[in-house]
Order: structure tokens, then sequence, then C-alpha cells
């Protein structure tokens, strides 16, 4: 398996089951219908990673919006309305879909569907329809509807992956996973933002990957927008967070840049071993053994990153022998 075999066995590692994302997304209908039935919604649409499809498996914590119907505008526009307009959707749940369990949260309703394995963050908007892309969500915190892009956000991300054909939302899994496995304490969005600053056309996949590794480091010195540049993402982060996750980034960058440079000279397997480092099981190991061990008969080596040293001659006397 070459290098460019063992991305598109990462690339397919890192895609949800299908038969699983189709249920999801039968439950997600499931519950809309049983809200625009009731009439409290006019509609329902999925948003966060699973919508932009960027969400690494397993899947989980599904993030969908509530778009309720003009009516409750005005009723919910005073003190206590995003938490009321949550307990009337727990209300409609409760009684359509025995068993269904609730947690009200900052912005959405956390939704458990027995059974269905799927947990739904439900956030309850307003879409005024005027042409922004722009909808208000409820916070429970301020007690009040804020401006969300949410959608605008979806958009942009999909237009971007259409101008890498195809390739960039594979390929900020592929970053997700390389942070996961590294143990960087930083949400999904950043990411998105750090590889919609580096890859802005087709790449192939290592490239893009240390591209965007290479920027995080950089990006994480100073101010940075999420992928519509609006919000701040940056001043999300405190100080600390920002350094390690700085040092974290630069390490993965510094791997990515050795194995780019192995592959450039023909070493694959030794680019394959460091790949594998940062992505894990995910990505495949290199069927190096038997080169291995048959440098081991001619007196090699392995280095620190599993290329094998030049031959040394091996002494024609045995060891017992004076």
């Amino acid at each position: 398996m070459n290098l460019s075999e063992s991305f598109d066995a990462l690339d397919d590692n890192l895609k949800l089951d299908p038969a699983e994302r189709d249920r999801a997304i039968e439950a997600h209908n499931r519950l809309g219908d049983l809200l625009v039935a009731a009439g409290v919604a006019k509609r329902t649409r999925l948003q966060g990673s699973f919508a932009r499809k960027t969400m690494l498996p397993p899947l989980k914590d599904i993030d969908k919006v509530i778009e309720l119907v003009d009516t409750f505008k005005e009723i919910l526009a005073g003190p206590g309305g995003p938490e009321k307009a949550m307990l009337i959707i727990q209300e409609i749940l409760e009684e359509e879909m025995p068993g269904v369990t609730f947690e009200v949260k900052q912005h959405a309703l956390g939704i458990v569907v027995p059974g269905d394995g799927f947990d739904f963050d439900a956030v309850p908007a307003f879409n005024e329809e005027d042409g922004t892309g722009w909808i208000k969500i409820a916070d429970i915190d301020d007690d009040d509807w804020e401006p969300s892009n949410t959608y605008l956000l979806i958009d942009t991300i999909a237009d971007r992956n259409e101008a890498c054909e195809g390739r960039f939302v594979r390929q900020v899994r592929m970053v997700k996973q390389a942070v996961k496995i590294a143990g960087i304490d930083i949400p999904g969005l950043h990411v998105e933002a750090f590889a919609y600053d580096a890859v802005t056309t087709e790449m192939d996949h290592s490239a893009a990957v240390t591209a965007t590794l290479s920027w995080a480091a950089s990006a994480l010195q100073g101010a940075y927008t999420d992928p519509t540049g609006v919000d701040r993402l940056d001043e999300r982060l405190d100080s600390i967070q920002k350094g390690q996750a700085r040092a974290g980034f630069q390490r993965l960058a510094d791997l990515a840049t050795k194995a780019q440079r192995l592959a450039g000279d023909g070493d694959e397997d030794g680019a394959a071993l460091i790949w594998r480092d940062i992505f894990g099981d995910p990505f495949p190991k290199p069927d190096t053994a038997k080169d291995f061990l048959q440098q081991l008969h001619g007196g090699s080596g392995i280095t620190s990153i599993g290329t094998v040293t030049p031959s040394v001659s091996t002494p024609k006397t045995r060891a017992w022998r004076p």
C-alpha cells in the first residue's frame, strides 16, 4: 500500500457509518415532524459538525435548530422566553415519545431518545427569513435571543468543500483525528477555521493536513475568526489553553513536515510511520516487516522513526570463539 492509498484508507476509516448516519437523520426527521405537526415549529434543520460533514466517528451529540412558528415571537419575547421555548418543545415530545429524557442547556434542549442511541441538542430559534442567513437562538444564561450565523457557517464550509473538489471536509476530519490523538484540548470549530484559512483549493491530503497544522500553530499566536469571518474564536480560549494548543500543533506540524520530506525523498514507508504516529490506528501501518528482517540479516538497524539505517558488516567469527 503506497502513501496515497494509506490516506485513502484513513479517509474511509474516519467516515461516519452510513447506516448509522441514515438512522440519525431519520430520528432527526421524526422529532421535527412531531414539532411541526403540533404547530410549534415551522421546520427543523441539522447544524454543527454533523451537518457540515466534519464530525469524527462515532456519531454523537447531533445539533439541530428548531425554527419556531412566528406566533411565538411575541409570547416568548419577554423574561424567561428562551427557557419557556425549551419547555414547550419538551412537553410535546414527552407526550408523543414516552421515555425521552431532557436537559436544559445554555442554548439547547438536550434530548436523549431511548433505543436510538442518539443525543440531540435542539436549539430553539426564530428565523426572520430576510435573506441574510442569520437567525436568533435561545440563550438561557442571558435570558435573551441572540444572533447566530450557523446557517452561513454550513454554507461557507460547503462552498469551500466544493472548491476543493469534495476533499476539504475529509481533510478537516483528518486534522481533527490528529488533534484527538495528540490530546490537544481545542473545540472542533477552531480546527475547521484553521483548515479554512490554510486550504483554499484542491490539495493532496498530506499537503493539506501539513498546511493546516502549520497554520494552526501560527494562528494561535494572534487573532483568528470562524470560517465566516464573524466570530473571534481566539477570544474563547484563555492564555494557558492557547499556549498548550500552540505547542501541540507545532509538534504535529514538525512531524508532518518531516513526513513530507521523507516522502519527497522516496521513503514512503518512513513517512507512513510518522503519519501513523500522528493519526493513530485509523492510518494503516506500513508493511515493512519483511524488508526489515532482510535488512537485519545484513546488519542494518532501524531509526527512531522506523527507517532502516545503512548496512554495517557483521563479525564472521562466532561470539564464543576466542
